[in-house]
């Protein structure tokens, strides 16, 4: 009679996230829903360390077209700003090179809004979106008034006043702000709702809102370095220079019709 060979036991990630002693933090026994609820004091690195990569690459399997045409026109703005910070440099443009880094922190923001969007989180990219359109507003306040470069560098600027400036440079971009304000950094109804933190497996609302408005704010920013360092580059597609201190946006119906499939419109 033969010996059954022993099966070899496969490596496995078995242990990991397990409740052991060294971890343990308490316990709470539900009668009601017949649970035994059990919590770890490392529930933080959990999060960090295994959840987020898991929860990522659900999100890069499931976005990834979505991705890619972010990532393309993400590009092409931080290629006029990082142009248009050396070139401010060499030209000793104070002002343009301040607002080549304004641009570059607000380009930062807007891959970190991606990052916790593809990590799981739906509440928070949108309250971090809304400090890009602060830039945007102190950009458009910069170019539109002669001494607002200095009162900012004198710590005088005040960034809620700067709006009126930017809805003055983008279309609706007062709208933009105020969704982002009024239902994502003010506390509204959106912040009792429960929001879970688990793989992405289908285009839920949160997930298409979320992505519609980081796709927004990309434009944005691509629409305000455009006209920033206008003098910069030859071919423009939304600005028209009119005298040196004016321009003029348009906006093709051929690009209105790549904006409508950019962020899905319904027509």
């Amino acid at each position: 009679m033969k010996r059954k060979k022993k099966k070899k036991v496969k490596d496995t990630k078995f242990l990991e996230g397990r409740i052991h002693e060294g971890n343990f933090l308490g316990a709470v026994i539900d009668n009601a829903n017949n649970q035994i609820r059990v919590y770890s004091n490392d529930m933080l690195q959990k999060r960090i360390q295994r959840d987020s990569y898991r929860i990522g690459k659900s999100f890069d399997k499931l976005c990834n077209d979505e991705l890619s045409q972010m990532g393309e026109l993400f590009s092409k703005a931080t290629y006029l700003i990082s142009n248009g910070f050396f070139r401010a440099n060499q030209k000793e443009d104070e002002m343009k090179v301040t607002c080549s880094k304004l641009l570059m922190n607000a380009s930062s923001t807007i891959q970190a809004s991606v990052e916790l969007l593809r990590t799981g989180y739906t509440l928070q990219p949108c309250m971090l979106l809304r400090s890009v359109i602060e830039t945007i507003s102190t950009i458009a306040y910069f170019l539109m008034e002669s001494d607002a470069h200095q009162v900012y560098l004198d710590d005088k600027l005040d960034v809620n006043k700067t709006i009126k400036y930017g809805k003055q440079l983008i279309p609706n971009l007062g709208y933009l702000q105020g969704v982002l304000s009024n239902h994502f950094v003010h506390i509204s109804s959106l912040h009792s709702d429960l929001h879970g933190i688990t793989k992405h497996t289908e285009i839920t609302q949160p997930l298409k809102i979320n992505l519609n408005m980081i796709k927004v704010c990309i434009w944005c920013l691509f629409v305000t370095s455009e006209v920033t360092f206008y003098d910069y580059f030859d071919d423009h597609i939304y600005w028209t220079k009119i005298s040196d201190y004016e321009y003029k946006f348009e906006q093709s119906d051929e690009e209105k019709k790549w904006m409508r499939e950019f962020i899905k419109e319904e027509e």
